[in-house]
This record gives C-alpha cells, sequence and structure tokens, in this order.
C-alpha cells in the first residue's frame, strides 16, 4: 500500500503486478470519483498503486488535459453545461480504455451502460420539457378561445354599426331625391315666368382663370369673354359634326369596303371569264372563215381545223388575258384600296402615340408612305411632350428617325424642320448628331439655322467652341450670310484667312468694321489697315485708323482703340501721324475732334496735339485748294 494524491486529496492504492489492471484502476477511481458513485470512505476496495513509469506518465498526461478542458469549459461558460463536461471524460475513459489491452472488453462494457444511462436521462428530460410545454397550451386553449368569442362579438356589434349607417344614408339620398324632384316640378311650372334679378350680386369665391382681381369686376370685358367662350363652344360643336366620326362608324365603312370588294373580285372573275370565251369563239370563227375560204376539206374537217387553230393560238390568248386583267386593275379610278393603307398607318401612328410608345412612334412617322407624317404638324405633337430632364426627348427620338430615313425617303426636311430638329439635338447637347447631319447633307440650311449653332457657343467650354463654330461658319458660307461666316473665322483666331475671304466676298467699309465690333481685337484692327488690304482698283485701304478707333471707343471695347492710340504714341506702328491724317480723305472732322478728346481725358496729351496740328493743317490745305477751283472756274 502507498499513499497516493488526486487533485490535492489523499487516497490509498493497492500495488499490483499487472500494470494495465492498476493503470485502469486508478482511472476507474478517478472516474467515479468525479461522478460521484464511488468514495474514498464507502468501505469498498481500493484500486492497486501504478508500478510502471510508463503508466504514470500516460495518467498524469489524461489528468492534465482533463483538467486543461475542464478549465476551458469553465472559463467560457458562467455555468459549465453538463453534456459539454460528459463529453470530456467521455474522451479521456476511451483514452484509457485504447491504453489498456488487458480489461478492454470490460472497460467498453462498461463505458456503454454509462453511455445509456447517460441517453435515457437526456430523453426523459426532452420528454419532461414536450409534456410541460403541452400542458401550458392547455392550460391557454380556454384563453384562446375566449379571446376569438369576445372578437366575433366585436364584429358582430361593427356589422349591426355598418348597417345602421347604411339605413340612415339611404334616407337621406332619398329625402335629397324627393327635394330635388320637388325643385323641378317647381322648375316646370315657372319656366315661362321672367326671372326677378337679385338684389344682391354674389362675389366670386375665387378668380377667374386668365383675368386679373380689376378685369373681373368689369363688366364689358367679362360680357366680351363669355361671347368669346360661347364662340369657341360653337366652334368645338361643329368641327365635333364635321370632322370627326365615332369609331363604329369607321368600322361600318371597313365592312363596306370588305363586301365592295369582293364583289369587284368575283365581277372581274366573271369578265375574265366571258372575255375568255369571247376570244376562243373569235379564232374559232376566224379559222372556219379560212377553212371555207381556202377550200381545206379534202385535207381536214371543219372541226379538226378549228381545233389546230385554237391549239396554236393558246399562248397569244393566255397573254392577251393577262393584258386584259392588268388593264382593269389600272382602270380602277378611285385608289380606294390605297387610302384605305393610308388611313390605317395613321391610325397605327396614333395608336402608338396614345400609348407613349414614343421611340416606334417616331420610326413609324419617318418611314411613313408618301411622307405623309414628315410634317411640321408630326413635329409639333412630339415637341409638345415634356419629360424628365434625365430622360431622352420624343422629339429627338422623331429628328432622329427623320433625318435618318433621308436617304430611303429621298426627302430633305425643309428649312422650318431642319431648325427643330438641330434645337432638339442641341437642348440635349447632342452636338455629335448635328455635326453628322450637316456633314451627309441631310438638312436644309438657312441663316437662322446659322444663328442656332453660333448662339449655342455662348456660355460653353472652349472645347464646343472649337467644334460648333465651323459648323456655324459653313453654314453662314452655304446661305451667303459672309459677314456672319467672317465674325466665325474672327472667333476661332482665323484673322488672315477671314481677310481674304472678304476681299473674295468684296466687303465693304461697313462690312469690315461690323466684323470688328463683333469679333474685337488689336491684331485684327492692325491687320486691317495694313497697306497690303488696299483694294486693287484705287489704291485705298478698306477701312482707315481713324474709322477704325472712333468705331472701337464707341463700342464697349473702347479699351483696344485706347491700345491702338498708346501704340501710335510710342511709335509701334508702321505709319505715322502724319499719313494717318493727310492719306484720309474719308474722316470727317467731327470725327477726328472726338478722337483728340478721348486722347486728351486719357493722359495722351502729345498724341492729341499732333493730331490737332495734322487736322488743322489738313483743313486748311482743302479750304485753299477749294478757293483755288473756285477762282480758276
Amino acid at each position: 500500500m502507498f499513499d497516493f494524491r488526486m487533485n490535492g486529496v489523499p487516497k490509498k492504492i493497492t500495488r499490483c503486478s499487472d500494470n494495465s489492471i492498476s493503470t485502469a484502476s486508478i482511472f476507474l477511481y478517478e472516474f467515479d470519483i468525479w461522478y460521484g458513485i464511488l468514495r474514498p470512505d464507502s468501505g469498498k476496495r481500493v484500486l492497486p498503486p501504478i508500478s510502471s513509469e510508463g503508466d504514470r506518465a500516460f495518467v498524469k498526461q489524461v489528468e492534465e488535459s482533463l483538467q486543461a478542458e475542464l478549465s476551458r469549459l469553465a472559463s467560457n461558460k458562467t455555468e459549465p453545461d453538463d453534456g459539454e463536461r460528459f463529453t470530456v471524460f467521455k474522451n479521456s475513459f476511451s483514452q484509457v480504455i485504447e491504453h489498456v489491452s488487458a480489461y478492454k472488453p470490460l472497460l467498453l462494457a462498461i463505458k456503454g451502460e454509462y453511455e445509456s444511462c447517460i441517453d435515457t436521462i437526456e430523453r426523459g428530460q426532452k420528454e419532461a420539457m414536450f409534456l410541460s410545454g403541452k400542458v401550458k397550451a392547455m392550460a391557454a386553449e380556454q384563453n384562446t378561445i375566449t379571446l376569438y368569442q369576445k372578437r366575433a362579438d366585436e364584429l358582430e356589434y361593427r356589422i349591426a354599426t355598418v348597417k345602421s349607417d347604411n339605413e340612415h344614408l339611404r334616407m337621406e339620398s332619398q329625402e335629397i331625391l324627393s327635394t330635388l324632384e320637388k325643385r323641378l316640378k317647381v322648375d316646370q311650372l315657372n319656366e315661362g315666368e321672367e326671372v326677378q334679378p337679385k338684389k344682391k350680386l354674389s362675389i366670386p369665391t375665387r378668380d377667374i382663370p386668365g383675368l386679373t382681381l380689376e378685369e373681373s369686376t368689369d363688366i364689358d370685358r367679362l360680357k366680351k369673354e363669355l361671347s368669346n367662350l360661347d364662340q369657341t363652344l360653337k366652334n368645338l360643336h361643329m368641327n365635333k359634326d364635321k370632322e370627326y366620326r365615332p369609331r363604329w362608324r369607321k368600322d361600318e365603312l371597313k365592312q363596306q369596303l370588305a363586301s365592295k370588294s369582293k364583289a369587284k373580285d368575283h365581277v372581274s372573275e366573271q369578265n375574265q371569264h366571258l372575255k375568255s370565251r369571247s376570244l376562243k369563239l373569235h379564232v374559232a370563227l376566224d379559222a372556219l372563215r379560212a377553212y371555207y375560204r381556202d377550200n381545206h376539206e379534202a385535207v381536214m374537217s371543219p372541226a379538226e381545223f378549228v381545233t389546230l387553230a385554237l391549239t396554236r393560238s393558246a399562248s397569244k390568248m393566255s397573254l392577251k388575258s393577262q393584258e386584259t386583267t392588268s388593264n382593269f386593275e389600272d382602270d380602277d379610278p378611285t385608289k380606294e384600296r390605297e387610302a384605305e393603307l393610308l388611313l390605317d398607318y395613321i391610325d397605327q401612328f396614333n395608336d402608338l402615340f396614345e400609348e407613349k410608345r414614343f421611340s416606334e412612334a417616331a420610326m413609324h412617322a419617318a418611314n411613313s408612305p408618301k411622307g405623309i407624317l414628315r410634317n411640321p404638324e408630326t413635329l409639333a405633337r412630339f415637341k409638345a411632350i415634356h419629360v424628365k430632364p434625365a430622360q431622352t426627348s420624343p422629339l429627338l427620338m422623331y429628328c432622329e428617325a427623320l433625318i435618318a430615313s433621308v436617304p430611303a425617303a429621298g426627302i430633305i426636311p425643309d428649312a422650318e424642320i431642319s431648325l427643330e430638329c438641330v434645337k432638339a439635338a442641341l437642348n440635349d447637347d447632342r452636338l455629335d448628331l448635328v455635326t453628322h447631319w450637316l456633314a451627309t447633307k441631310r438638312l436644309t440650311l438657312s441663316e437662322p439655322l446659322g444663328h442656332l449653332l453660333y448662339n449655342y457657343t455662348v456660355n460653353k467650354p472652349q472645347e464646343t467652341i472649337l467644334q460648333c463654330l465651323p459648323l456655324a461658319q459653313m453654314v453662314y458660307m452655304k446661305v451667303g450670310a459672309h459677314i456672319q461666316a467672317a465674325v466665325c473665322m474672327c472667333r476661332q483666331g482665323k484673322i488672315h484667312a477671314m481677310v481674304e475671304y472678304a476681299q473674295a466676298a468684296k466687303f465693304s467699309q461697313a462690312a469690315y468694321l461690323g466684323v470688328l465690333v463683333a469679333s474685337p481685337s488689336l491684331a485684327l484692327a492692325e491687320l486691317l489697315m495694313k497697306p497690303s488690304l488696299q483694294q486693287r482698283g484705287g489704291g485705298v485701304a478698306p477701312v482707315t485708323f481713324a474709322e477704325v478707333v472712333h468705331r472701337l471707343l464707341r463700342s464697349e471695347h473702347h479699351q483696344i482703340g485706347l491700345e491702338l492710340l498708346e501704340k501710335l504714341q510710342a511709335g509701334q506702328t508702321d505709319y505715322c501721324i502724319k499719313d494717318i491724317v493727310f492719306k484720309d480723305e474719308r474722316t470727317r472732322p467731327n470725327t477726328w475732334q472726338n478722337i483728340i478728346k478721348v486722347c486728351y481725358d486719357n493722359g495722351l496729351q502729345e498724341l492729341a496735339l499732333e493730331i490737332f496740328a495734322a487736322v488743322t493743317v489738313l483743313e486748311s490745305i482743302q479750304k485753299a485748294k477749294a478757293e483755288l477751283e473756285t477762282v480758276s472756274s
């Protein structure tokens, strides 16, 4: 015997010669202690001690593993689960069984009994929980029935209330109907009597739409509005009677048309059959005449001769029959089939439009036969549709379909429709569509179209301006708006190209100055005053220094005029003051006076004095020349 400590508790262990038995006994002893089945003070025989070092190490390893798992369970949960603790001991017991070889069957049987007992206990607990829930449900069944009964009573009370309210409303409606009948009878009795004017005028509770408060109290204006409304109502009634018919009338006409077409086909078939018989009879008659005229009695009989003639002329009669049929079809003057197809096409477009299938309606209208829907009225219908900013405009759908169908239809939209199409594209910022349409020559160009493209560049990025200005320039050049085309060139920085274009178009002085004011720049002003820009005939520059400066000073861009004067005073120009004044015979003296005043007001006193001196000398020379001419004459 020797002392053995397990979990801090001393225990008496008997030594045994069989190491495997001692190991199993120690584990069973500890296992019984943990479950409370075997107690050290119960008086039973204790297990033998452990004699082998390997068994000691194994027991120590199993105990440490067991303690570690139990500690982990205790730290993870406030209240350890019995099932998990059982699993820990079960795994430890399985390790001992695997280690012991002699008592393995016995230990497995013991383990099986323990597991069976534990399963029985767990099943009992589950059944107890199930029975407890069933008892609670049976206890609550009476309460549920009571609540259902209470709900049924509430619904019956509500039904009775609704029936009572319905009866009350029915009685009120009967009273109202009886009152109306009495009033109607009184009105019928007093129909011939004159209506007495009311002493007190009723004040309207709301404003009349389209009229201000003063106009609503003006009797003459109200009478005029009343007459206008009466005329509008009369026109609506007239249009309803003349221009519109009920839908059933259309179906009736279709049925009549179908019956007439069927009768026409029947008559045509009979006519064709009779014409074929007539041709055969003519051939037979001609054959008999030839037979008796040429004396063919010795060769064949009359019947054989007629049969041979009919056989030979079979192909000719067939061709004649086809020709007759085609002529019969061509003789139809009403063309009612074509008119019916056009009406059906328009009705189909209206149906698509009413169903808001705008994309299909646009394609349908653009590809309409004979262009019956390629008109401003159809475009106005699409234009009247308002959509959210993020959605595609139905007007743009129609315009795209209209322009895309130009090669197939062979008709380019007129100037008005072309302008509306470009407006729709620019409203959605689809400049690429406009570029494509102009490049493929599918629009009718006009000066308003050029204005639209030019104005689109206002407050737009530089990239958009550089894309749109060439389009506007091209339109202006095609329609002969030379000044606007020159302005577009200047805004693109093509000053030299603009000057060449202006010379080719034979710009006047006013045209040059108009371009300068519309697109002012210092480089353009200096270029217009160069000697290389002189006209071929008279050798006079198209615009003079005084005209350029005076026009710029009078416009919003007077700063450019001041820069020209400053450069002239600093001597940074190719011309001097004397040449400017003496060679300028078109500028009036008052224009020079205005330029001199501006120079003096802006600190250019020296330039002002020089110009004043040159102008004074020029006036003296002109005055002396005039006196000499007078004396000589």
